[in-house]
C-alpha cells in the first residue's frame, strides 16, 4: 500500500497536487471560450449599432459594455487561475529526518519552499478539509455519483522555526497516504492529536491560535485505520463540546422548549422560499434586452422578422443556466422561467411602438411562439440539470 511517487530513494512518500481529469479541463475551455464570446459580443456589439445607426436606442445599449467588461475580465482570470493551478503543483516529501515542501501561493504568486526537520515538530494534528470541485481531479466513471466537494483528510504540522512557531498544512486526497505519514511519524515519537475545527482556509496566525486552545483538540491514538478512529474521535469532540453548550445554557439562557423550537421551525418554513439572486437579475435583464433589441433590428431590417429559432435558441440557453443556478431545484422553477419570461416580453412588446404592424409585429409574434415552444423543450435542460446535480451530490 506504501506508494512513493518520487525517484528518490530516500524519500519515504511523496504528496503532490493532482491536475484536473482532461474531461473537465477540455470541458473548462470550452466553458471560457463561450463566455469570452459572450464578453465580446456585449463589447463590440452595442459599439457597431451606435455607429451603424446612430439611433437613440442603440446608445442604450452601451449599457450592456460594463457587464461585458465585467464578464471579460472575470474569465480571464479565472483562465489564468486555473491554468497556474493545472501547472504549478504544490509538493510535500516525507524522508526519515525532515519534511520538504513547495507551496506556491496564488494570492501573490509567490512560492514557498522549505524544509522542516522532524526534531522541530511539536505536535501533528489531524482534522479534515472541504475540497470543492474535487471529482474534476479524480478518474471516475461517466455514470457515476460525484458529490459537489469531497470531505479529505489533512494534517497540521506545528513546528518551531528558528523565531516562532510556524503550521505546515499537508492535504491529502487519501486516507492511506495519510496514514502512511501518521505512521512513520508516530514512530519518531511525534505526539499525534486531533481537532474538528475547519483551518486550512484560515491565515498561519489563526491556525496556530486555534491549534494552541487545549478545547479544540483531543490526543489522537493512531493505530491503523484513519477513517474509522478519526470519526471515533470527532464524534467524541462533538459529545463533549454539546455538553459544555448545554451547561452554558442551563447558566444563562435557557434552551428552547419543544413548542418552541416547533414554532421556530414553522416560522422558517413559512418564510419566502423564493429570493431572486444575483443570476437571477441578470438572467433576465439579459433576456428583456434581447427582445428590446431584436425587435428594433428586425423592424429595421438586420434581423428577421421571423425569429422563432432564434427565440428558442436564446431561450434554451438562458434556462439552462437559470436551472442551473437555481438553489432549490424543484418542477417550480422551469414554470417560473416561462412565466416571468413571458410577462417581461409581453410588457415590453405593449409599449414599443415598432410591435403595432410590420417587421417589429412579426418578431414580436414569433418570440411568443418560442416561449409557447419552449413549455415543451424546458423539460429537456431540467433533466440534464437534475442528472448533473444527483451526479455531484453527497
Amino acid at each position: 500500500m506504501m506508494l512513493i511517487a518520487s525517484t528518490d530513494r530516500n524519500c519515504i512518500h511523496e504528496r503532490t497536487d493532482r491536475r484536473m481529469e482532461p474531461f473537465y479541463w477540455i470541458l473548462t475551455f470550452e466553458a471560457m471560450s463561450f463566455l469570452l464570446a459572450l464578453a465580446a459580443a456585449l463589447v463590440a456589439g452595442p459599439i457597431y449599432l451606435v455607429f451603424r445607426y446612430h439611433a437613440w436606442w442603440t446608445f442604450l445599449l452601451l449599457l450592456l459594455l460594463l457587464p461585458g467588461a465585467w464578464l471579460a475580465r472575470f474569465t480571464i482570470r479565472y483562465l489564468r487561475t486555473a491554468i497556474r493551478k493545472n501547472r504549478l503543483l504544490n509538493r510535500f516529501r516525507l524522508y526519515g529526518d525532515r519534511i520538504e515542501y513547495r507551496i506556491y501561493r496564488r494570492e501573490d504568486r509567490t512560492v514557498r519552499e522549505d524544509t522542516v526537520p522532524l526534531e522541530r515538530i511539536e505536535r501533528v494534528y489531524v482534522s479534515k478539509y472541504i475540497a470543492p470541485y474535487h471529482y474534476a481531479y479524480r478518474k471516475s466513471k461517466l455514470t457515476e455519483q460525484q458529490p459537489y466537494f469531497h470531505i479529505l483528510p489533512i494534517l497540521y504540522v506545528v513546528y518551531r522555526d528558528e523565531w516562532k512557531n510556524r503550521v505546515l498544512a499537508v492535504p491529502f486526497y487519501e486516507n492511506y497516504d495519510t496514514e502512511i505519514w501518521l505512521k512513520e511519524l508516530r514512530s519518531r515519537g511525534i505526539p499525534l492529536w486531533a481537532t474538528n475545527k475547519l483551518l486550512s482556509e484560515l491565515p498561519e496566525e489563526d491556525q496556530l491560535r486555534m491549534l494552541g486552545e487545549e478545547a479544540n483538540s483531543l490526543p489522537f491514538p493512531f493505530e491503523h485505520h484513519l477513517h474509522k478512529e478519526l470519526e471515533l474521535i470527532l464524534e467524541e469532540m462533538e459529545r463533549r463540546e454539546r455538553a459544555e453548550a448545554t451547561i452554558a445554557n442551563n447558566g444563562g439562557q435557557q434552551e428552547l422548549r419543544p413548542n418552541e423550537a416547533e414554532r421556530t421551525g414553522n416560522a422558517a418554513e413559512s418564510s419566502p422560499r423564493f429570493v431572486p439572486q444575483r443570476s437571477t437579475w441578470v438572467i433576465f435583464s439579459l433576456l428583456y434586452v434581447f427582445i428590446f433589441a431584436g425587435i428594433k433590428l428586425a423592424d429595421k431590417g438586420i434581423l428577421p422578422s421571423d425569429g422563432t429559432v432564434l427565440c428558442l435558441v436564446i431561450l434554451f440557453v438562458a434556462a439552462t443556466v437559470y436551472q442551473y443556478l437555481a438553489k432549490r431545484f424543484i418542477f417550480w422553477v422551469p414554470l417560473r422561467f416561462l412565466l416571468f419570461t413571458v410577462v417581461g416580453w409581453l410588457l415590453i412588446g405593449v409599449v414599443m411602438p415598432e410591435t403595432d404592424a410590420g417587421p417589429g409585429e412579426e418578431f414580436m409574434i414569433s418570440a411568443l411562439s418560442a416561449v409557447i415552444f419552449m413549455a415543451l423543450f424546458v423539460w429537456l435542460p431540467f433533466g440534464i440539470v437534475y442528472w448533473l446535480r444527483r451526479k455531484r451530490r453527497t
